[in-house]
């Protein structure tokens, strides 16, 4: 038997006496339309409406997940720039360790939660494993527009810094030692300059090296090392900053005599490593533009019509 039609003006009068709780009898008496013919049109209206709601939700979880990871490549694109800047004072680690380090920066704190399971902390090891994932999709996306070599040319410089960083530590401490075992210094300091101060001083000179470097100013890493007043006397600055380093003396002679020892020290040191330091200061020239170009191309403003125009193999499927 051929199924009956059912106009849309008259399958809307239908659906108002289903919500209103009418018999298929009732809704027959009212509409003229066989009610098996009238549940028919219904229930196939349901089935339908069933239908655009899955695919209509579907939407909104592929849209959310989508979203959500556009702001997990953001995050790990910041995360990524803003830790390959410069070197730090005082940190030694090699290209290879910083990069670990930002693979362990949880950069999808804002993932979605799981509504059974509920928002747990993600372990170290999750961590990492996602970034991994992460950072390859990164490239896929940006594979036509970021030159990812200028990571490892980051990477290599990076490591020549840290080379010639542990030589000038190395050298430090033994002209600190040469001097101190000369006329010039050698009593006064023996016998007033315990070892622990001694072997900040060597990190001190070292450190106003390294502050020059960062500063463009390698000749007047001297300046850095300072004497201020204290209410107990004086206090010796390696790094020209009152808040760290700071050795404090009563004695405003002794504190003069490690002061000059600093800066016969410091200038021996530039002498001895005058090559390195030019190569550290290339290597930072290297570094900085580097961070600076890749920070540009993974830019949030350039990043997100690169994701929308690719697709890697973790995109939610559009």
């Amino acid at each position: 038997m051929r199924k009956k039609y059912i106009p849309e003006g008259e399958l809307e009068k239908i659906k108002r006496f289903v919500e209103l709780g009418a018999s298929w009898l009732k809704i027959q008496d009212e509409t003229k339309i066989p009610r098996r013919s009238a549940k028919r049109a219904y229930e196939e209206y349901m089935r339908s409406k069933s239908g655009d709601d899955l695919k209509a939700g579907r939407q909104q979880v592929i849209s959310e997940q989508f979203h959500a990871h556009m702001r997990d490549l953001i995050s790990l694109a910041q995360s990524l720039v803003s830790s390959i800047g410069e070197p730090v004072v005082g940190d030694t680690r090699s290209s290879e360790k910083v990069l670990d380090s930002i693979l362990e920066i949880d950069v999808r704190t804002h993932r979605i939660s799981n509504r059974l399971m509920g928002t747990t902390s993600a372990t170290k090891e999750l961590v990492i494993r996602q970034n991994k994932i992460l950072l390859q999709s990164l490239k896929v996306h940006t594979h036509e527009t970021v030159e990812w070599e200028m990571l490892d040319e980051w990477g290599r410089d990076r490591n020549i810094w840290i080379n010639k960083l542990i030589e000038l530590n190395k050298e430090a401490g033994e002209i600190i030692n040469n001097l101190i075992q000369g006329e010039q210094f050698g009593k006064i300091i023996k016998d007033n300059v315990d070892l622990i101060k001694i072997n900040e001083i060597a990190d001190g000179i070292v450190d106003a090296t390294v502050r020059a470097i960062l500063n463009g100013k390698v000749d007047e890493a001297e300046n850095l090392i300072q004497i201020i007043p204290d209410e107990r006397g004086v206090r010796l600055t390696f790094s020209g900053d009152t808040s760290r380093k700071l050795q404090r003396y009563e004695d405003q002679k002794l504190a003069e005599t490690v002061r000059d020892l600093a800066l016969h020290a410091i200038k021996n040191l530039r002498a001895v490593k005058g090559s390195e330091i030019i190569i550290m200061t290339n290597s930072l020239k290297v570094m900085r533009n580097k961070k600076s170009e890749l920070e540009d191309m993974l830019e949030e403003l350039r990043l997100i019509p690169l994701v929308l125009k690719t697709q890697c193999d973790i995109c939610p499927a559009q």
